[in-house]
């Protein structure tokens, strides 16, 4: 018989790699987008800014795994925010390409959403209706 804690641990560090893997794909695919509509090397895109991306793109996942939630629905709502907000990310940095300077509001927003995925991905578990007496 296994451990609880055998396995929940096994369940972590599986999680943990996985929410590195996905903030590693959300900034490498951001970056490669980015340097295409520049007409420069993907690897022009990585900066000092980017472990830090991919640290907020990722975090959410890890502390699902840390919670313990391996419900796919949580996981899927979660990837599909990620996307959403990456993907206005996107649009707005090869849209507007720097007019008007640094957009405040954009870098509060990615800041805040590892926030928000969290949330939405608790928000997305299934509800377990119990009897009551």
């Amino acid at each position: 018989m296994k451990s609880p804690s055998l396995s929940y641990s096994r369940g972590v560090a599986a999680g943990l790699i996985a929410s590195l893997a996905i903030g590693f794909g959300v900034v490498a695919t951001c970056n490669t987008v980015w340097a295409a509509t520049r007409g420069v090397s993907a690897w022009q895109a990585w900066d000092d800014a980017s472990p830090v991306q991919v640290f907020i793109a990722g975090s959410p996942f890890a502390v699902l795994s840390v919670f313990g939630i391996s419900a796919r629905r949580a996981w899927i709502a979660g990837l599909c925010l990620t996307a959403a907000f990456w993907g206005y990310y996107l649009w707005k940095i090869t849209t507007f390409n720097g007019i008007g300077g640094a957009d405040i509001g954009l870098g509060i927003l990615m800041m805040l959403s590892p926030i928000l995925v969290v949330g939405g991905s608790f928000f997305a578990l299934p509800k377990h209706r119990g009897k009551s007496s």
